[in-house]
């Protein structure tokens, strides 16, 4: 219950909105970061937008404590990838959203020590 607790309050200033139920809201999948072991949550219905994108947040866990790997607000995206690059110890992750039916935008982010940012 802990754990559940220190995720919500690492993804609520990150989120552009708030459902009434995050365990609802949210997919988890754990990943390998290289680091250490990590979670991406990933929004189902409100955090997401009418061309099937929706929020993406990444955690690891630091001293068995789940921290945010982004700052200010997690991306959007249809579907996400880890590594296979690696920087500063910690896997890039890659974030592919549909921008239309035929066309898709691919942001990879990469840590800089302490947050993800887009490169």
């Amino acid at each position: 219950m802990a754990e559940i607790r220190q995720l919500v309050a690492g993804l609520e200033p990150l989120a552009y909105d708030e459902p009434d139920s995050w365990s609802k809201e949210l997919r988890v999948k754990r990943i390998d970061l290289a680091g250490g072991p990590g979670l991406v949550l990933q929004g189902t219905k409100l955090l997401c937008g009418g061309t099937g994108n929706c929020q993406l947040f990444v955690f690891r866990q630091v001293n068995g404590k789940w921290i945010s790997l982004f700052d200010k607000q997690a991306p959007i995206g249809e579907a996400f990838e880890v590594g296979p690059g690696c920087t500063n110890g910690i896997k890039d992750f890659s974030v592919i959203a549909n921008s239309s039916a035929e066309a898709e935008h691919r942001v990879t982010y990469k840590f800089d020590g302490k947050f993800y940012r887009s490169k």
